[in-house]
Protein backbone atom coordinates (compact mmCIF):
# COMPACT_ATOMS: atom_id res chain seq x y z
CA UNK A 1 0.00 0.00 0.00
CA UNK A 2 1.35 3.17 -0.53
CA UNK A 3 2.07 6.29 1.38
CA UNK A 4 -0.51 9.36 1.40
CA UNK A 5 -0.42 12.73 2.72
CA UNK A 6 -3.52 15.10 3.10
CA UNK A 7 -4.15 18.61 4.09
CA UNK A 8 -7.00 20.36 4.74
CA UNK A 9 -7.41 24.19 4.71
CA UNK A 10 -9.15 26.30 7.54
CA UNK A 11 -11.84 28.33 5.67
CA UNK A 12 -10.97 31.80 4.94
CA UNK A 13 -13.00 34.52 5.01
CA UNK A 14 -13.64 36.78 1.78
CA UNK A 15 -16.40 38.94 2.45
CA UNK A 16 -19.79 37.56 1.78
CA UNK A 17 -18.35 34.27 0.57
CA UNK A 18 -15.38 31.75 2.05
CA UNK A 19 -12.91 29.03 0.32
CA UNK A 20 -12.31 26.03 1.83
CA UNK A 21 -10.19 23.81 0.28
CA UNK A 22 -8.39 20.16 1.15
CA UNK A 23 -5.22 18.86 -0.77
CA UNK A 24 -4.23 15.04 -1.32
CA UNK A 25 -1.27 13.31 -2.85
CA UNK A 26 -0.32 10.09 -2.78
CA UNK A 27 2.60 8.23 -4.52
CA UNK A 28 0.60 5.85 -6.49
CA UNK A 29 0.73 2.61 -7.56
CA UNK A 30 3.82 2.23 -9.49
CA UNK A 31 6.47 5.16 -9.03
CA UNK A 32 8.53 4.84 -6.37
CA UNK A 33 9.39 8.46 -5.24
CA UNK A 34 6.32 11.47 -5.30
CA UNK A 35 7.75 14.07 -8.32
CA UNK A 36 4.29 15.92 -7.26
CA UNK A 37 3.73 19.07 -4.82
CA UNK A 38 0.81 20.80 -4.04
CA UNK A 39 0.33 24.20 -1.99
CA UNK A 40 -1.86 26.48 -0.76
CA UNK A 41 -1.95 29.60 1.37
CA UNK A 42 -3.07 29.60 5.01
CA UNK A 43 -5.15 32.25 6.71
CA UNK A 44 -1.86 34.13 8.14
CA UNK A 45 -0.45 34.34 4.93
CA UNK A 46 -3.42 35.72 3.43
CA UNK A 47 -3.95 38.51 6.04
CA UNK A 48 -0.35 39.84 5.14
CA UNK A 49 -0.16 39.46 1.40
CA UNK A 50 -0.99 42.77 -0.39
CA UNK A 51 -2.72 40.83 -3.39
CA UNK A 52 -4.80 38.71 -1.08
CA UNK A 53 -7.14 35.96 -1.75
CA UNK A 54 -6.46 32.16 -1.47
CA UNK A 55 -3.54 30.36 -3.85
CA UNK A 56 -3.71 26.96 -5.06
CA UNK A 57 -0.55 25.27 -6.41
CA UNK A 58 -0.09 21.55 -8.38
CA UNK A 59 3.24 21.15 -9.71
CA UNK A 60 4.34 17.67 -11.31
CA UNK A 61 8.07 17.54 -11.84
CA UNK A 62 9.73 15.44 -14.49
CA UNK A 63 14.22 15.58 -14.87
CA UNK A 64 14.27 11.70 -13.69
CA UNK A 65 15.10 11.16 -10.15
CA UNK A 66 15.46 13.56 -7.67
CA UNK A 67 15.29 16.28 -10.07
CA UNK A 68 11.56 15.95 -10.60
CA UNK A 69 10.64 15.98 -7.10
CA UNK A 70 12.95 18.97 -7.06
CA UNK A 71 11.49 21.16 -10.02
CA UNK A 72 7.89 20.81 -8.66
CA UNK A 73 8.74 21.81 -4.84
CA UNK A 74 10.95 24.64 -6.10
CA UNK A 75 8.01 25.78 -8.24
CA UNK A 76 5.70 25.75 -6.45
CA UNK A 77 7.54 27.09 -3.07
CA UNK A 78 8.92 30.28 -5.54
CA UNK A 79 5.21 31.03 -6.77
CA UNK A 80 3.76 31.06 -3.24
CA UNK A 81 6.63 32.82 -1.70
CA UNK A 82 6.89 35.62 -4.90
CA UNK A 83 2.83 36.13 -4.53
CA UNK A 84 2.79 36.51 -0.85
CA UNK A 85 5.57 38.84 -0.82
CA UNK A 86 4.63 41.01 -4.09
CA UNK A 87 4.36 44.71 -3.37
CA UNK A 88 0.92 44.85 -5.68
CA UNK A 89 -2.25 44.69 -4.92
CA UNK A 90 -3.48 43.38 -8.10
CA UNK A 91 -3.89 39.82 -8.34
CA UNK A 92 -2.76 39.27 -12.02
CA UNK A 93 0.55 41.47 -11.58
CA UNK A 94 1.06 39.12 -8.75
CA UNK A 95 0.59 35.63 -10.44
CA UNK A 96 2.18 36.07 -13.37
CA UNK A 97 5.41 37.76 -11.82
CA UNK A 98 4.96 34.54 -9.63
CA UNK A 99 5.12 32.42 -12.49
CA UNK A 100 7.89 34.05 -14.09
CA UNK A 101 10.36 34.03 -11.16
CA UNK A 102 9.19 30.57 -10.59
CA UNK A 103 10.36 29.55 -14.01
CA UNK A 104 13.66 31.69 -13.53
CA UNK A 105 14.72 29.98 -10.27
CA UNK A 106 13.98 26.40 -11.39
CA UNK A 107 15.97 26.93 -14.61
CA UNK A 108 18.65 28.40 -12.59
CA UNK A 109 18.73 25.64 -10.27
CA UNK A 110 18.86 23.00 -13.21
CA UNK A 111 21.86 24.79 -15.08
CA UNK A 112 24.20 25.49 -11.13
CA UNK A 113 23.67 21.68 -10.67
CA UNK A 114 25.02 19.23 -12.84
CA UNK A 115 22.48 16.50 -11.02
CA UNK A 116 19.63 18.63 -11.91
CA UNK A 117 20.00 19.42 -15.54
CA UNK A 118 17.23 19.38 -17.61
CA UNK A 119 14.57 19.26 -15.21
CA UNK A 120 11.06 20.63 -15.20
CA UNK A 121 7.85 20.98 -13.57
CA UNK A 122 3.89 21.40 -15.04
CA UNK A 123 2.63 24.47 -12.66
CA UNK A 124 -1.41 25.10 -12.60
CA UNK A 125 -2.03 27.99 -9.74
CA UNK A 126 -4.89 29.21 -9.19
CA UNK A 127 -6.39 32.38 -6.67
CA UNK A 128 -9.58 32.90 -5.21
CA UNK A 129 -10.20 36.67 -3.81
CA UNK A 130 -13.48 37.40 -3.00
CA UNK A 131 -16.16 36.53 -5.87
CA UNK A 132 -13.40 36.20 -8.73
CA UNK A 133 -10.59 33.97 -9.59
CA UNK A 134 -7.66 34.07 -11.74
CA UNK A 135 -5.17 31.41 -12.88
CA UNK A 136 -1.97 31.19 -14.30
CA UNK A 137 -0.93 27.63 -16.10
CA UNK A 138 2.06 25.64 -17.67
CA UNK A 139 2.27 22.35 -18.82
CA UNK A 140 -0.41 19.20 -18.42
CA UNK A 141 -1.72 19.41 -14.86
CA UNK A 142 -5.57 21.04 -14.91
CA UNK A 143 -7.58 22.99 -13.29
CA UNK A 144 -11.66 22.32 -13.81
CA UNK A 145 -14.38 24.55 -12.59
CA UNK A 146 -17.64 22.47 -11.09
CA UNK A 147 -21.05 24.61 -11.68
CA UNK A 148 -24.01 22.81 -10.30
CA UNK A 149 -24.83 19.80 -13.30
CA UNK A 150 -21.56 21.11 -15.53
CA UNK A 151 -17.81 20.62 -15.52
CA UNK A 152 -15.32 23.05 -17.39
CA UNK A 153 -11.50 22.18 -18.22
CA UNK A 154 -10.34 26.01 -17.52
CA UNK A 155 -6.71 24.94 -18.80
CA UNK A 156 -5.69 23.66 -22.04
CA UNK A 157 -2.51 20.87 -21.81
CA UNK A 158 0.83 22.14 -23.74
CA UNK A 159 1.30 18.79 -24.51
CA UNK A 160 1.92 17.03 -27.98
CA UNK A 161 -1.06 15.07 -28.47
CA UNK A 162 -3.49 17.82 -27.48
CA UNK A 163 -1.68 20.36 -29.72
CA UNK A 164 -2.75 17.30 -32.30
CA UNK A 165 -6.14 17.03 -30.82
CA UNK A 166 -6.49 20.82 -31.55
CA UNK A 167 -5.13 20.39 -34.79
CA UNK A 168 -7.27 17.80 -35.45
CA UNK A 169 -4.49 15.52 -36.44
CA UNK A 170 -6.08 12.85 -33.34
CA UNK A 171 -9.14 12.54 -31.82
CA UNK A 172 -9.47 12.60 -28.04
CA UNK A 173 -10.11 9.21 -27.76
CA UNK A 174 -6.72 8.59 -29.93
CA UNK A 175 -4.73 11.07 -27.25
CA UNK A 176 -5.76 9.00 -24.50
CA UNK A 177 -3.62 5.97 -25.89
CA UNK A 178 -0.97 7.63 -28.08
CA UNK A 179 2.59 6.69 -26.73
CA UNK A 180 3.98 10.16 -27.15
CA UNK A 181 0.79 11.25 -24.74
CA UNK A 182 3.09 12.16 -21.70
CA UNK A 183 5.34 14.21 -24.35
CA UNK A 184 4.93 18.56 -22.85
CA UNK A 185 5.86 21.46 -25.01
CA UNK A 186 6.23 23.88 -22.72
CA UNK A 187 6.94 23.39 -18.79
CA UNK A 188 8.54 25.46 -15.91
CA UNK A 189 12.41 25.89 -15.93
CA UNK A 190 13.12 24.29 -19.12
CA UNK A 191 14.10 27.19 -20.43
CA UNK A 192 15.23 30.85 -19.48
CA UNK A 193 11.66 32.45 -20.21
CA UNK A 194 8.24 30.35 -20.65
CA UNK A 195 5.04 31.33 -22.16
CA UNK A 196 2.06 30.73 -19.90
CA UNK A 197 -2.06 31.05 -20.01
CA UNK A 198 -3.21 33.22 -18.20
CA UNK A 199 -7.42 34.25 -17.35
CA UNK A 200 -8.79 36.66 -15.21
CA UNK A 201 -11.16 37.73 -12.99
CA UNK A 202 -13.49 34.95 -13.21
CA UNK A 203 -16.79 35.87 -11.72
CA UNK A 204 -17.75 33.19 -9.10
CA UNK A 205 -20.99 32.12 -7.71
CA UNK A 206 -21.57 30.14 -4.33
CA UNK A 207 -20.45 26.68 -4.60
CA UNK A 208 -18.31 26.86 -7.47
CA UNK A 209 -15.84 24.05 -6.85
CA UNK A 210 -12.36 24.09 -8.20
CA UNK A 211 -10.06 20.58 -8.67
CA UNK A 212 -6.70 21.14 -9.20
CA UNK A 213 -4.60 18.36 -10.30
CA UNK A 214 -1.94 16.38 -11.98
CA UNK A 215 -2.13 14.05 -15.04
CA UNK A 216 -1.74 11.16 -12.43
CA UNK A 217 -5.49 11.88 -11.73
CA UNK A 218 -7.15 13.00 -14.81
CA UNK A 219 -5.32 10.71 -16.98
CA UNK A 220 -7.65 8.31 -15.12
CA UNK A 221 -10.58 10.46 -14.07
CA UNK A 222 -13.14 11.12 -16.81
CA UNK A 223 -14.24 14.62 -16.68
CA UNK A 224 -18.02 13.17 -16.09
CA UNK A 225 -16.80 11.19 -13.11
CA UNK A 226 -14.64 14.64 -11.70
CA UNK A 227 -17.90 16.46 -12.01
CA UNK A 228 -19.87 13.97 -9.71
CA UNK A 229 -17.06 13.64 -7.33
CA UNK A 230 -16.46 17.36 -7.53
CA UNK A 231 -20.44 17.80 -5.67
CA UNK A 232 -19.19 15.64 -2.82
CA UNK A 233 -17.57 17.63 0.71
CA UNK A 234 -14.25 18.64 -0.40
CA UNK A 235 -12.78 16.01 1.69
CA UNK A 236 -14.30 13.28 0.61
CA UNK A 237 -14.30 13.80 -3.23
CA UNK A 238 -10.57 14.20 -2.27
CA UNK A 239 -10.43 11.05 -1.11
CA UNK A 240 -12.37 9.52 -3.61
CA UNK A 241 -10.34 10.89 -6.54
CA UNK A 242 -7.46 9.62 -5.30
CA UNK A 243 -9.36 6.26 -4.35
CA UNK A 244 -10.09 6.06 -7.89
CA UNK A 245 -6.88 6.87 -9.46
CA UNK A 246 -5.28 3.76 -7.14
CA UNK A 247 -8.24 1.93 -7.96
CA UNK A 248 -7.25 1.71 -11.55
CA UNK A 249 -3.29 1.45 -11.14
CA UNK A 250 -1.89 4.72 -10.82
CA UNK A 251 0.96 4.22 -12.74
CA UNK A 252 2.31 7.95 -11.79
CA UNK A 253 1.60 10.50 -8.84
CA UNK A 254 -1.86 11.42 -7.64
CA UNK A 255 -1.99 15.10 -6.55
CA UNK A 256 -5.79 16.97 -6.36
CA UNK A 257 -6.95 19.87 -4.46
CA UNK A 258 -10.74 20.08 -4.43
CA UNK A 259 -11.45 24.22 -3.49
CA UNK A 260 -15.22 25.11 -2.99
CA UNK A 261 -17.07 29.21 -2.44
CA UNK A 262 -19.42 28.65 0.51
CA UNK A 263 -21.63 31.14 2.55
CA UNK A 264 -19.79 32.09 5.69
CA UNK A 265 -22.63 30.57 7.95
CA UNK A 266 -22.54 27.17 6.04
CA UNK A 267 -19.01 26.20 7.21
CA UNK A 268 -18.68 22.76 7.97
CA UNK A 269 -16.62 21.14 10.96
CA UNK A 270 -13.95 19.60 8.99
CA UNK A 271 -11.04 18.88 11.33
CA UNK A 272 -8.29 21.55 10.48
CA UNK A 273 -4.90 20.34 9.66
CA UNK A 274 -1.93 22.77 9.26
CA UNK A 275 -0.73 22.77 6.09
CA UNK A 276 3.38 23.75 6.21
CA UNK A 277 3.47 20.14 8.70
CA UNK A 278 1.66 18.62 5.97
CA UNK A 279 3.87 19.99 2.79
CA UNK A 280 7.03 19.85 4.51
CA UNK A 281 6.54 15.83 5.56
CA UNK A 282 5.46 15.43 1.87
CA UNK A 283 8.47 16.34 0.86
CA UNK A 284 10.88 14.57 3.03
CA UNK A 285 9.43 11.43 2.37
CA UNK A 286 9.67 12.19 -1.49
CA UNK A 287 13.53 13.22 -1.22
CA UNK A 288 14.46 11.14 1.43
CA UNK A 289 18.40 10.49 1.50
CA UNK A 290 19.10 13.84 -1.69
CA UNK A 291 20.33 16.71 -0.02
CA UNK A 292 19.94 19.66 -1.64
CA UNK A 293 21.73 22.61 -0.05
CA UNK A 294 20.42 25.61 -2.40
CA UNK A 295 16.73 24.74 -1.36
CA UNK A 296 17.61 24.78 2.75
CA UNK A 297 19.49 28.25 2.45
CA UNK A 298 16.86 29.68 1.12
CA UNK A 299 14.58 28.49 4.23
Amino acid sequence: MSESSAATSPAVATGRLVVQAVLRTDVGKVRSENQDFGSLTTPKEEAVSPAGGRLFIVADGMGGHRGGATASRLAAETVKAQYLGSETKDVATALQDALTRANARVFSESQTNPELRGMGTTTSALVIRGTQAWFAHVGDSRIYKVRGDGVKQLTEDHSLVATMVREGLLTAQEAETHPRRNVLQSSIGVGEEVEFDFRGPIELQENDTFVLCSDGLHGLVKENEIKDIAKLSIQQAANDFVKLALERGAPDNVTVIVARVVRADQLGEDTLIDEKESDRSLFEDTMKGHAIPSLRQNH
